[in-house]
């Protein structure tokens, strides 16, 4: 196992999780969960809410783009023969 690769949860529930429990601790008085403050939370979400919004306009203007890309590329074949049975 790749320890390096663990993460904070991880680590506290192969490791000392179980150290605790073995110990006759409590793990919930002694296990603390690190929450930001509300303030900091709703911040958190509102960046999250422009990001998302953000996302979905990027998506959009995508889809606008391949769309126009399609038309484009289907038009121009079209053009060619148009054009060369006019010369």
């Amino acid at each position: 196992m790749n320890k390096k690769a663990l993460s904070e949860r991880d680590i506290c529930t192969k490791y000392i999780t179980p150290a605790l429990k073995q110990a006759g601790w409590d793990e919930f008085s002694q296990i603390r969960e690190e929450v930001p403050p509300l303030a900091e939370q709703h911040r958190i979400i509102a960046k999250v809410d422009e990001l998302m919004a953000l996302c979905d306009r990027l998506e959009a203007q995508l889809t606008t783009t391949q769309a126009q890309s399609r038309r484009l590329l289907e038009s121009t074949p079209h053009q060619a023969l148009t054009r060369s049975s006019h010369v």
